[in-house]
């Protein structure tokens, strides 16, 4: 229940918190998040039964949703469009290394100073970073604070087909990720005999180096492949693709090494995702909807993937078994990369009608 109450507080404030983002200063908006998610984590330590858990881990869902659609749109305006994936790469290297090391260090602390001392060892540098946020440097672009946002400026967005058709291969993707990220763990101890602590350890080591590297090579792919005319919707569909096997193979071998060397290799295809997805959903709509669309985004691919894919393959490992609850999110993975693919085509044609357009107006 904490996790999905999270998440689905998490995808629900990212909208109206992401169209004020295109309204507002971004950077007060980052500055409150951080406070709201650091005040809420703090309390976390300090609660004195699961309801009041509940409704602390929830608030974590407010801030957290106030960050990444500002923070993106930040980024967008404070750098050129060709480095988008890359910057947006180095962006998430942050997120996920903090997430990585948070899962590790947390069996750690908590196993020598208690769970609560988690909560207010990682509550309280949220404070210096929230006044520290508050100072950045952020230009007054008009889109900013004096365009107003119509609702058919909203709907624009769903009119889009590179945008659905990204957005139904993020669900499907996040599905994926979701659903492993979940049961990776009870997996390797089910069917390999490892200990909870064991298996914690070695995924997290994995994922910790494969992932970064992952996060950081896609990035980059994807600039140098955009300043060719290539949209940056192409690497992301190539990491998926290539990671579809690996996650065969993890499923059906016996062998230990043989599945943490897939894991590896699939670890890092799928990192590729992080940085040119967010440079994709800023190349499909208007500057004045990037914090929009990316807070719909966030939305619909949490709501729809990732919130209840945990408990789809826990039922299904329960009529089933675990092993075969894991095909789906490998066929959900190629989906996804399928749907990515399609983005590729269309977003193609969509850049040869500019090229041809602005052509024209060159002649005349």
């Amino acid at each position: 229940m904490l996790g999905t109450v999270f998440m689905i507080v998490h995808s629900v404030m990212s909208v109206p918190l992401g169209i004020l983002a295109d309204k507002w200063i971004r950077r007060k908006i980052i500055s409150f998040g951080v406070i709201v998610w650091s005040l809420a984590t703090f309390l976390s330590g300090i609660v004195s039964n699961f309801h009041q858990l509940l409704a602390a881990r929830s608030i974590v869902g407010i801030g957290e949703a106030a960050y990444a659609p500002s923070a993106t749109s930040l980024l967008a305006d404070k750098f050129p469009e060709e480095k988008r994936a890359a910057v947006n790469s180095t962006f998430h290297l942050g997120m996920f290394a903090g997430g990585t090391l948070g899962m590790i260090l947390a069996g750690i602390i908590g196993t020598y100073l208690g769970w609560r001392i988690c909560f207010f060892i990682v509550g309280v540098p949220g404070f210096i970073l929230a006044l520290l946020s508050w100072t950045i440097a952020e230009e007054k672009q008009p889109h900013l604070l004096q365009v107003h946002l119509e609702k058919e400026s909203v709907y624009s967005i769903f009119k889009t087909m590179p945008f659905i058709t990204n957005l139904i291969g993020g669900i499907l993707l996040t599905f994926t990720s979701g659903s492993i990220i979940s049961w990776i763990t009870i997996f390797i101890v089910r069917y390999h005999n490892f200990t909870v602590s064991q298996a914690s350890m070695s995924i997290g080591s994995i994922v910790l180096v494969t992932g970064l590297a992952g996060i950081y090579y896609g990035g980059n792919l994807a600039d140098r492949l955009y300043k060719n005319g290539t949209p940056r919707s192409f690497v992301i569909a190539l990491g998926f693709l290539i990671a579809t096997p690996l996650l065969f193979i993890i499923v059906i071998t016996q062998n230990i090494i043989i599945l943490l060397l897939s894991l590896s290799a699939a670890t890092f295809f799928m990192s590729w995702y992080y940085g040119p997805s967010v440079a994709l959903i800023q190349d499909i709509v208007p500057s004045s909807l990037k914090a929009t669309a990316y807070a719909f985004y966030i939305f619909f691919i949490h709501l729809l993937g990732d919130t209840g894919a945990p408990s789809i393959i826990g039922r299904i490992s329960d009529v089933s078994s675990l092993r075969t609850a894991f095909y789906i999110p490998v066929a959900t993975n190629f989906l996804g990369a399928l749907f990515l693919l399609l983005t590729t085509k269309l977003m193609k044609t969509r850049m040869k009608r500019h090229i041809d357009i602005v052509s024209a107006q060159d002649k005349n």
